[in-house]
């Protein structure tokens, strides 16, 4: 009876422990408080700073792309019931984690910041393509060309490739406008 107290509690202690690091490794990924963000707009960035935002980023554009992959298959099997599921999720985790992120990295913006905001963009674009939210996608591209003017040069990865931005711009005006007339269809 005692050795099975113990393992309880023990077993108690290791799973609030755990509970307790993810917490605190999910604040880290995406935390932030309204202080330190004042702070950034009256101090220069520091490397640390430009740091977190990257990796911040890159945890961002791994996640969305997870939503493309998924949205991506539903589409091509056909599935219209999972893809329309999967736009609450999908609104939900832009609204709360990248919208705010890419307004972050555009004030605090390095050409690593701005390339990942680019690769992130673009895979927004075509989430909203597969999603079948063409005026969404539109929309993106053209926040995309309006930010992103003095950069079309910029050597980016896209999903199974990399390009310049021109051309990845170029590649979602085309998927836009087969979309159309797919709909017209």
């Amino acid at each position: 009876m005692n050795k099975r107290v113990i393992e309880a509690v023990r077993a108690q202690t290791t799973l609030f422990l755990m509970a307790l690091i993810l917490l605190t490794s999910c604040g880290f990924a995406y935390g932030g408080t309204s202080r330190e963000n004042n702070q950034a707009l009256l101090l220069p960035p520091s490397q640390e700073d430009q740091a977190v935002l990257t990796r911040r980023l890159q945890t961002a554009k791994r996640d969305i792309e997870a939503f493309r992959i998924f949205a991506e298959n539903f589409r091509s099997n056909g599935d219209s019931k999972a893809l329309a599921q999967l736009q609450y999720p999908v609104d939900d985790f832009l609204k709360k984690h990248v919208d705010n992120l890419l307004a972050q990295s555009m004030q605090l913006a390095t050409l690593e910041t701005i390339r990942l905001t680019a690769e992130i963009m673009f895979i927004k674009a075509r989430v909203f393509l597969y999603l079948n939210r063409g005026d969404a996608a539109r929309s993106v591209v053209a926040e995309m060309k309006n930010q992103f003017g003095s950069y079309q040069k910029m050597s980016v990865e896209l999903p199974g490739k990399t390009t310049t931005l021109d051309e990845g711009i170029r590649l979602l005006d085309e998927e836009l406008a087969k979309a159309v007339t797919t709909e017209r269809k």
